[in-house]
């Protein structure tokens, strides 16, 4: 009997949730509250997935909205060295996916004593970020019954509530990207055109999902030659590269990532035949600078390369591209690019034999989560 594999059902849901995200009507109404307000300040914070989350809101801010000073931080950073002052009339959005992370409910009480309006974004409803915040924005990726308990067994691990299945997190992740996506697109002074492209990438994910088959080959001829993996990539894919990173770390995967022109600097003098470097160009502007780098790597280094490309762009790409769908409006290209990262982790993984059932590839898993457990939910807060 074939058993069942959450993760992969995890991915296929994604076209799902994004229409769910499309019909709530709440977070219209919120930035309608945050325009009312005149809030003019934005701070998102969140950690581990959800850093990269925020740190896409940020950079989506930044173009959307250049007036909205929206910027990111991881929650520890936050609360000890931002500068508290600043945080009346602004709006701070923690980011947990449980909604139980201690450091989120403390950046979000930290930012309510300073006088700030605090967001919760979460796929719990019935989390403690909910009770601690003043509006919920909620990602609608899991049923929330089922976020109550874990199926894990031994002390600790089995407290490590909040998520619907307990594998390496993808759902989650596209979906706080999705809903940050909408919000920033209803604080647009150009509203109907973001919203617009805002479906467009919505479309697209459905349809690069389709293109599945050729991103879990890439996955599975990485595992046959790669100890290590790079992720190379600038302007908003950054988080792309980031979030690669965490797929394989939470599959016991070494990876790194690096800015276009920080690779040829740094990660280029660890790069060997037993490394595969993932070049992403979303634009003209990125494929060119590639273009110099990637032969190089492939040619004289022997790597294995692979470069995520526009299929408007593949005419100028090298024999390494694989051609995507990418929306018009490219600060948006991570919520597609997204889609292939995922499916070559899990692919990855899968090639190399771990059980992708379980967080760690089920390595261990039980005693990580149990020591994650301690330094993590049983931290206390500070506010």
């Amino acid at each position: 009997m074939t058993q069942f594999d959450y993760i992969l059902t995890e991915m296929l849901e994604q076209p799902k949730i994004l229409k769910s995200i499309l019909k709530d009507s709440e977070i219209k109404e919120l930035a309608e509250i945050l325009i009312e307000e005149n809030v003019e300040r934005i701070y998102l914070t969140g950690s581990g997935d959800s850093y990269c989350a925020a740190w896409f809101g940020a950079y989506l801010g930044e173009k959307w909205c250049p007036d909205l000073r929206i910027r990111h931080y991881a929650p520890f950073e936050f609360v000890n060295y931002s500068r508290p002052e600043l945080l009346k009339g602004s709006a701070v959005i923690g980011i947990s996916v449980s909604g139980e992370t201690p450091r989120i409910l403390e950046s979000t009480i930290f930012a309510n004593k300073h006088g700030a309006i605090t967001i919760g974004l979460t796929d719990n409803p019935n989390g403690k970020l909910v009770k601690e915040t003043d509006y919920k924005l909620l990602i609608h990726a899991s049923p929330s019954e089922a976020l109550q308990n874990s199926s894990y067994s031994s002390e600790g691990a089995k407290d490590y509530t909040g998520y619907h299945h307990d594998v390496s997190q993808t759902k989650t992740y596209l979906a706080n990207l999705s809903v940050l996506s909408v919000l920033v697109g209803y604080l647009s002074e150009r509203t109907k055109k973001a919203i617009q492209s805002v479906h467009e990438a919505f479309s697209l994910v459905e349809q690069v999902i389709e293109q599945r088959g050729t991103f879990l080959k890439i996955g599975q001829s990485i595992s046959n030659v790669a100890d290590r993996i790079f992720f190379v990539a600038s302007g908003s894919n950054s988080v792309t590269g980031l979030f690669g990173v965490y797929k394989m770390f939470e599959f016991t995967l070494n990876g790194f990532t690096c800015d276009i022109e920080e690779y040829c600097h740094t990660g280029y003098f660890i790069t060997t035949d037993h490394t595969s470097v993932v070049f992403i160009a979303p634009d003209a502007v990125s494929l060119n600078r590639i273009m110099e780098i990637e032969p190089v790597i492939r040619e004289e280094l022997n790597s294995q390369t692979v470069v995520l490309v526009d299929t408007e762009l593949k005419r100028e790409a090298g024999p390494s591209s694989t051609p995507i769908a990418l929306p018009k409006d490219r600060v948006l290209s991570p919520l597609v690019l997204t889609i292939p990262i995922e499916f070559l982790s899990y692919s990855l993984a899968k090639s190399k034999g771990f059980n992708t059932n379980l967080f760690r590839g089920g390595q261990d898993t039980e005693k990580y989560v149990s020591g994650s457990y301690k330094m993590i939910r049983q931290s206390k807060l500070q506010f």
